[in-house]
């Protein structure tokens, strides 16, 4: 049995809410009033027919009355409390008259006397009606909405067919555009570091258009070929708006330093140091290892259209200060010899580091250069590793522990949504449009915005970076500092090459260093056939590889690519195997890491 405000929810043929204002007395029809509408326009409907609604399965009474307007009276201010009586003095008359103030032409008519009573306008009451007739028909429903208002810094949930702001100047025929949710956010957060690392001058319309261009298209990736396979776009795929983008790069703080900020409100410092939330400690007595899978799915730098897989990012932090050290993203599965690279890159000149992915920072910004005493590592990652190898040549212990700090995984999943939501491989709206420098570029300036920005609970507030300059000041004895060079070369993976006459081959790449040209193995290799050296490399980028000398372990020749690999020059190694073949060509060898590294290889 329907009764008098009575909410109904239907899913068919479009979602939307009723309210039941008023049911004739013979139970022949009654007037609804979709709760949603932005006008006071009532519907009359045949009872018999909700009724049917509800036992198709179109439609249900909702068990509760989320609009119904419930207070304590004594806890109104008493504003609020005039204004209501003000409004109820309004409109009592007019809905005292059922069921006359349902009918389009009559309700008109006892308005416009009305205006005439109390001297207000037109659309003043149609909204003291529409609020009354939404909020469960009691004069609570027309107190004021101040408690609604403002709430900075907070962002406004969106709800299931319902748009959030104003409506589009456009006119209906434009549609209600669409809610940027935090899906959505991210993809702007994504897009302006993607543009502002192509372009030497950030433009927002540049960027929103590039954006429009790259994620708002129908796309698949092939689960066979990898191959992204794009379709046309529907005219009716909603888009978000010029405005909404802007709104938003203003609104969030992550965004790199080409974007100026449009508003005139200044970004929140962090919090400064407060000595009694100080943690026990010092930087670089410990590093903790991990390796986190990223949702995103990457396509090739030679071809855009093939998909390589989802990318690794490796992390380094230090257990005092949470500050990310050190960082590497990689393909394939999680392996000992490219979380040793994360751990090289703790030692490398940041500086240089980031603007080979186009971002200039200062030195301050990044400041670690340094090893610790003890390396903390995933359980996961320790497969196939040499702890010895560290502790020989650079005094470092390794120890395998469970689980970790958490900070730097908190903002990946937060402020850039790199990590996977749950189900493992879901597809997101990022899959098929960045390469893997493109990538990395991303986490740089996640990494960035974490160091400098991220709150630490367990300091009283303050970011990582600040913990670091503190600690590094008053009690920095754990770190050390050991040449960059010589640090990456010895942690690299290590694996077979051959020396042919054509030159060094390695994962169908052919090098030329100086001392083969010097020693002429590429002669003695046509005279004497092929034999076997071994090569340091860094599967991320095979541009500069590194020969290893048996009689001088802890020496290293760079080598380069020859012309003849003009080709893969500036692709990792999970691009170069996906790159086509000739017919005749002999099938490239299985690119993989080996567990075994330069250091160990020099023991």
């Amino acid at each position: 049995m329907l009764l008098r405000n009575d909410l109904l929810h239907y899913t068919h043929p479009s979602p939307r809410t009723v309210r039941i204002l008023w049911i004739a007395p013979e139970q022949s029809h009654a007037y609804v009033f979709d709760v949603a509408a932005r006008s006071a326009d009532v519907e009359l409907i045949q009872l018999s027919a909700l009724h049917a609604d509800i036992r198709s399965g179109h439609a249900s009474v909702l068990p509760a009355d989320p609009f119904l307007m419930v207070v304590s009276h004594e806890l109104l201010p008493a504003k609020h409390l005039q204004l209501r009586a003000r409004a109820w003095e309004i409109i009592e008359p007019l809905v005292a008259r059922e069921p006359e103030i349902y009918e389009a032409r009559q309700r008109g008519q006892l308005i416009a006397q009305a205006t005439t009573a109390h001297g207000v306008s037109h659309p003043t009451i149609y909204r003291y009606l529409r609020r009354y007739w939404q909020r469960g028909q009691t004069p609570n429903a027309l107190l004021p909405d101040y408690g609604n208002s403002g709430g900075k810094g907070k962002v406004r949930q969106a709800s299931a067919g319902v748009k959030r702001g104003r409506p589009r100047k456009n006119g209906v025929d434009a549609g209600p555009g669409m809610n940027a949710d935090e899906e959505i956010r991210r993809v702007f957060r994504v897009a302006t570091a993607h543009y502002a690392a192509g372009h030497a001058k950030f433009s927002r319309l540049g960027a929103y258009q590039q954006m429009l261009a790259d994620f708002f298209i129908e796309r698949r990736i092939d689960t066979e070929s990898g191959r992204v396979m794009a379709t046309p776009v529907s005219p009716k795929m909603e888009l978000p708006t010029f405005g909404q983008f802007n709104y938003w790069l203003d609104h969030d703080d992550d965004r790199p330093p080409e974007v100026a900020r449009r508003s005139a409100a200044a970004v929140a410092e962090p919090a400064p140091l407060l000595a009694g939330a100080l943690p026990p400690g010092r930087p670089g007595a410990g590093f903790y290892l991990d390796a986190v899978r990223a949702e995103v799915q990457l396509v090739s730098r030679a071809d855009r259209n093939q998909a390589i897989g989802r990318p690794l990012v490796y992390l380094v932090l230090d257990s005092f200060s949470r500050l990310v050290t050190g960082m590497y993203v990689g393909m394939g599965e999680a392996t000992w010899p490219q979380a040793m690279l994360a751990l090289a890159n703790c030692s490398a000149d940041k500086q240089r580091y980031s603007q080979q992915f186009g971002r200039h920072i200062d030195a301050e910004q990044w400041p670690c250069r340094h090893l610790p005493e003890t390396l903390f590592t995933n359980a996961a990652l320790t497969c196939g590793w040499s702890g010895e190898t560290l502790l020989n040549n650079f005094n470092l212990r390794c120890v395998a522990v469970d689980a970790g700090p958490e900070d730097c995984r908190e903002v990946l999943e937060k402020r850039f949504k790199l990590l996977a939501p749950g189900a493992d491989g879901a597809a997101c709206r990022l899959d098929g449009v960045l390469d893997l420098e493109q990538f990395t570029r991303i986490v740089v300036d996640c990494v960035l915005y974490y160091n400098s920005r991220h709150a630490l609970r367990h300091a009283g507030g303050a970011t990582p970076r600040q913990l670091w300059d503190w600690g590094t000041a008053h009690r920095g004895g754990g770190l050390k500092i050991y040449p960059e060079q010589l640090i990456r070369c010895s942690l690299m993976p290590v694996a077979p090459a051959s020396v042919s006459g054509d030159g060094i081959m390695l994962f169908d790449s052919i090098y030329t260093c100086a001392r083969a040209i010097n020693e002429r193995w590429f002669e003695r290799a046509r005279l004497r056939g092929q034999w076997s050296v071994k090569v340091a490399y860094d599967p991320s980028n095979l541009d500069l590889v590194y020969l290893l000398d048996p009689a001088a372990p802890m020496q290293f020749h760079a080598c380069h690519l020859a012309d003849a690999s003009a080709a893969h020059r500036h692709l990792a190694a999970v691009e170069i195997e996906r790159l086509p073949r000739g017919p005749s060509a002999a099938p490239a060898p299985a690119l993989r890491t080996t567990t075994q590294s330069f250091a160990s290889f020099a023991n």
